[in-house]
């Protein structure tokens, strides 16, 4: 099942970086997403790029 991840900067779907991770110390964060135009728009440093989901077959 495919997971569409909403920009944090505009209403489209698909953003595909992390900008930022909410947490607590000893709590998994909460990753923030966006389109990487709409972070390099705003001078928003990309902590890491969203790879494609895979249909789970291995080679």
């Amino acid at each position: 099942m495919k997971q569409s991840r909403e920009c944090t900067y505009c209403p489209k779907p698909g953003a595909d970086v992390c900008v930022r991770v909410h947490g607590t110390a000893g709590v998994a964060g909460t990753s923030v997403y966006a389109h990487a135009a709409c972070a390099e728009q705003r001078g928003v440093q990309v902590l890491y790029r969203v790879l494609p989901e895979t249909s789970g077959v291995t080679r």
